[in-house]
Parts: structure tokens; sequence; C-alpha cells
């Protein structure tokens, strides 16, 4: 049995409501020099709601450098090099962390031990005999 990896015990530090500690180019920096189960804060607030125009809760600059780096964040989850967490604070507030994932690791094959996953694959390739007729 292989030692599991933990998340390093150290508390996070504190980030300021609708704060972006840093780019996508910090970022990726990040990424490169993260060792399994370190953590990255890159958002505290409400990430699908604050990136909207409409919301007025961030400037333009401020809001695309925050889609830039959440983009980031779920293309390298994509890719298996991060697993993306987010952890309640209160209402309409959340913290949203990168945690390096081990090596090794894809993204495939973490989804293959879901079971909604796997199923929603089995539903996907099922060959359907009966011809269904699109209204035109």
């Amino acid at each position: 049995m292989r030692p599991r990896l933990v998340a390093p015990t150290t508390p996070l530090l504190p980030i300021d409501r609708f704060a972006v500690p840093f780019d996508e180019n910090t970022f990726v920096d990040w990424l490169i020099d993260a060792e399994p189960g370190d953590r990255a804060v890159y958002y505290r607030g409400h990430l699908g709601f604050d990136r909207m125009p409409s919301a007025s809760v961030l400037d333009r600059p401020t809001r695309a450098n925050l889609h830039a780096v959440a983009t980031r964040v779920m293309v390298a989850a994509g890719q298996g090099l991060v697993i993306p967490v987010q952890k309640r604070l209160g209402t309409e507030d959340y913290l949203y962390l990168a945690v390096k994932a081990r090596p090794g690791r894809s993204a495939q094959s973490r989804s293959a031990l879901h079971p909604r996953l796997a199923a929603d694959r089995i539903i996907e390739s099922a060959a359907y005999p009966i011809p269904i007729a699109l209204a035109a």
C-alpha cells in the first residue's frame, strides 16, 4: 500500500473578499514549482456570480484577471494537474483553491472512479437500435 499524500497542515493565509491574489502567469509559475498537496487560493467570493459583468462586484480588469485565472485552473484540472476545491465561509462567500495533484493521476482516471460519471459514459456509448425522428 502506497503512503497517502496529505496537504500541508499550515493554515491558509487570510484573503480579502473579492480579492484575486495573482494573475494567470503567476498561477502557472506556482503550478510548475508546487509539490503535490500544495494549495493556492485564487479567489474569495462567489466565483460564478462575481465573474458576470452584470454583477458589478468587480471592475473590468479585475474581472478579466479572475476569469483568466479561474479558466486556467479548470484547464489544469482537466489535465489532471490540480484539483479545484471550494470551501464555504458564509453566505455567498467561498474560498476557491487549487490543490496540486499527484503526478500520474489523470482527470480521466479520477472520474472513472465516480459511479455517476461511469454511468453517463455507458449511456453515451450505448447503441440505440430504434431510430428517433426529430420534429421539423
